[in-house]
């Protein structure tokens, strides 16, 4: 044994034990510390700084439990989890020296960043973790998106990556400003701020409100922060390990904020009008109608999983069967958000003579169809109307009619509108379909078959597979509806959400062809896209599928009049075609919704009749080189029934082995923060307490002595074990209940830590230095040793994973 011995007491000077004489002593405690480590100072010890972190961290993502009503899915949580616990990792790490706590904050700014770049930007940063300028650009781009997807975006919406990326630096920006203000500015109290701005997205954007899990996680949360700074940090000043009795503020705290829950939960319930306020639920930005200014598929998903049955409007049709209603259409496929077309500027107001841009030859029969709509439950300012519409009467307000789109938006809303459509369809069969297999016009809107530079391999492949064989435009289009009507795919509105791709995009997309399951968003975006990779101009129609029919019939101008109403569960989406010399042509590739039109059922014919051409041929046509034959039903079977290799995962850290990483850091955190307390204070004990002193000749406090060190490290291992400290009893009562534990064999040792620590602590004060004792860290690894022999398996295991002195009042 090493150091200074136990009996060691220069005798003219009568120092107490353990401390050497001013000059003299042992080579170690002559050295005076230097440069960096001079004036750091001396490295704090014990759990404090550790328990206000993880107190931060669960007020955090406790309030984050209020963003459910805001996103869909909780695909955003691991990422969450690791840039919170990265933001305030670094400032724990800096309190570690007293002296550099007021830099803490910046230090939490520096892990907010390096967090953000680990979770969403690893492939583009020095080390996954130290941003380049690859990455700053990266992170403009996924803002721009979100920004966008925010814009038209009605609550809940999807967490694609921009989201996902939005809501984690907001919940690791308001981790930084709970840590500066309770811990840095020692301001607990004001640490609320930064929870409310977790919770006013909820509270602004949404119907529900932050609900009742955001509301007790964030009260939770609050009250554990004051409780902990309380405890650990009174007057901003991380608390040394000292003895310190219970003050009962965390549990008059506790119960005065679980009578707040209460009293909110029962209030939002009893009160009349209380849910209805503008807090805690607040206001929904944007209305269920208007599908200009939200995102028309996460609109329609919430309808459809709500499945209303509210009637929002009812229409009489002298058609031979129930319309499909549209609203608005989608072209713009950008990759990320699919959206209506600006409106174009000098729109004629007149809703007479109207004509589509480029519809279908005059020689092709068409069929006149009159459709009375009256709307009792819906407030947008798209009209609903079936296609090809020519003439529109008895309609409020001023309404502009888009010959491209063929949709009519107006300054007014359809709130309680009547109003008579007259619409003019091309008699499309089979046969006509198979012939219109020339290019599209030159004149055709580009916007319409253009595809982002991102389309993910899968879609392309799939097109391509399951149109083999298929030589026409309507072959090819006919062969996709089948393969998405096939029973490989199932129709659901809950699978996208608890996989995490519902919504729109080129990535949504490719995850609904592997998974093959959704809802009417995916199978016509599905089509539509795979439409344009194959040359086919596309867009997606908004609106009603045909509804049911009612027992209501009127006349109109000697035309018999069906009745059909139209709910919210109807709210529909699906693709439509280009077919140069008969315009724009719906399909139905959606699985037991809306019906499939009597042209898109089945081949009749193995070639078109001869004079399909001669129809086709006019303004909007020109001649093709030759008719190819119409595809047969089994080839088309065949093709759809073709299984499609799904598109290889991309190589990134997958959110379920993140989310497990971060339960298992979670998890052995306790024990992680108990295994390097006992080595710093031994480390400590053994020689290097010399550094906690400043210059030569300065008097130190004797608690932060090696033998104060070692009496707080072996009650903190008793505890561990079993024993139950008490602060009423004396060193020596405390060390005789101690040596029980042990038995015999630790009697000795126990003795020599309690007698060192009495002879420091009541004996005379001393100037100079302490020494290091390594006679006393010598008996503290007996000691833990015994502990260890002497336990039963499930103390060692609760002593290992969750050592009790990291919660007990004894610090």
């Amino acid at each position: 044994m090493t150091g200074t011995s136990t009996g060691a007491r220069p005798p003219q000077h009568h120092r107490p034990q353990g401390f050497p004489a001013e000059s003299g002593g042992s080579t170690g405690s002559s050295r005076r510390p230097g440069g960096v480590r001079n004036f750091l100072g001396a490295p704090a010890t014990g759990p404090a700084r550790w328990v206000l972190a993880l107190a931060v961290f669960g007020a955090v993502m406790g309030t984050s439990l209020g963003l459910g009503s805001v996103l869909l899915g909780n695909s955003w949580l691991p990422q969450a989890f690791l840039v919170t616990a990265m933001t305030l990792l670094l400032p724990a790490l800096t309190r570690r020296y007293p002296r550099l706590n007021s830099v803490a904050p910046i230090a939490a700014l520096l892990g907010w960043f390096m967090g953000l770049t680990l979770a969403f930007f690893p492939g583009t940063a020095y080390l996954g973790v130290i941003p380049s300028p690859q990455t700053v650009d990266a992170a403009v781009e996924l803002t721009t998106e979100a920004a966008t997807r925010i814009l038209v975006s009605n609550t809940p919406v999807p967490t694609d990556d921009g989201i996902a990326f939005v809501i984690c630096a907001g919940l690791g920006f308001a981790a930084l400003l709970i840590d500066t203000l309770a811990i840095t500015v020692a301001l607990p109290a004001a640490s609320a701020i930064g929870l409310v701005l977790i919770l006013l997205p909820a509270a602004l954007t949404t119907q529900d409100g932050i609900g009742a899990a955001g509301l007790v996680g964030a009260a939770t949360g609050y009250l554990l922060i004051l409780g902990c700074c309380r405890w650990y940090a009174p007057e901003g000043q991380l608390r040394a390990a000292a003895n310190r009795a219970a003050s009962g503020t965390l549990t008059r705290a506790a119960g005065l904020g679980a009578a707040v829950v209460l009293v909110m939960m029962l209030a939002s319930a009893l009160v009349p009008g209380f849910s209805a306020g503008s807090f805690p639920q607040g206001s929904r930005l944007g209305s269920p109608g208007n599908v200009s200014g939200l995102d028309p598929m996460i609109s329609l998903g919430n309808d459809l999983r709500s499945q209303s049955t509210a009637i929002n409007m009812t229409y009489l049709t002298s058609a031979p069967g129930p319309l499909y209603l549209r609203m608005s259409t989608l072209e713009d496929f950008s990759g990320k958000t699919w959206k209506p077309s600006p409106v174009p500027a000098g729109l004629s107001g007149t809703l007479s003579g109207l004509q589509p841009a480029l519809g279908p030859n005059p020689a092709v029969p068409q069929t006149l169809t009159t459709t009375l709509v009256s709307v009792l439950d819906l407030s947008s300012t798209w009209l609903p109307a079936p296609l090809s519409v020519e003439n529109v009467d008895s309609l409020r307000g001023q309404w502009k009619w888009d010959p491209s789109t063929q949709t009519i938006t107006g300054n007014a809303t359809t709130a309680e509108q009547s109003y008579t459509v007259t619409s003019r369809m091309p008699d499309l069969t089979p046969e006509l379909l198979s012939a219109a297999n020339q290019k599209p016009d030159s004149r055709l809107d580009p916007v319409f078959a253009k595809l982002p530079n991102n389309v993910p391999a899968i879609i392309k492949t799939t097109a391509e597979k399951v149109t083999e064989g298929q030589s026409s435009t309507y072959g090819r289009a006919l062969a996709i509806q089948d393969y998405l009507r096939s029973g490989t795919f199932t129709y659901s509105v809950k699978t996208p959400v608890q996989e995490g791709y519902d919504g729109a995009g080129m990535n949504v997309l490719a995850t609904f062809l592997e998974v093959k399951s959704g809802y009417c968003v995916h199978f016509s975006a599905a089509m539509a896209v795979m439409a344009r990779e194959l040359g086919i101009p596309s867009r997606i129609a908004v609106g009603y599928a045909p509804g049911q029919a009612t027992q209501t019939t009127d006349t109109l101008d000697g035309l018999d009049l069906r009745g059909y109403e139209v709910a919210g569960r109807d709210a529909h989406a699906w693709p439509e075609l280009y077919f140069e010399g008969l315009g724009w042509v719906p399909f139905e590739p959606t699985p037991s919704r809306g019906d499939v039109p009597a042209y898109a059922q089945e081949v009749s014919a193995s070639n078109p009749r001869p004079n399909n051409n001669d129809l086709l041929n006019g303004s909007n046509s020109r001649p093709s080189a030759s008719a190819p034959g119409t595809p047969s039903t089994a080839a088309t079977s065949s093709a759809a029934a073709t299984p499609v290799p799904a598109t290889p995962e991309p190589a990134r850290i997958g959110a379920g082995f993140m989310a497990a990483a971060l339960v298992l850091v979670l998890l052995a955190s306790p024990a992680f923060t108990r295994v390097l307390v006992r080595r710093r204070r031994l480390a400590l004990v053994r020689g290097a307490a010399s550094r906690r002193a400043g210059t030569g000749g300065d008097r130190t406090d004797p608690r932060d002595g090696p033998e104060s060190l070692a009496w707080r490290e072996l009650l903190a291992g008793a505890v561990d074990y079993g024993y139950r400290f008490d602060s009423s009893l004396t060193p020596a009562l405390q060390g005789a209940r101690m040596a029980a534990l042990l038995g015999d064999g630790g009697t000795r040792d126990v003795d020599l830590v309690r007698s060192a620590y009495e002879q420091v602590v009541y004996g005379p004060t001393a100037s100079g230095t302490p020494a290091g004792r390594d006679d006393l860290a010598d008996a503290l690894e007996r000691i833990g040793a015994q502990l260890t022999g002497r336990a039963t398996t499930p103390a060692r295991i609760r002593a290992a994973l969750l050592p009790p002195s990291l919660f007990s009042n004894r610090r």
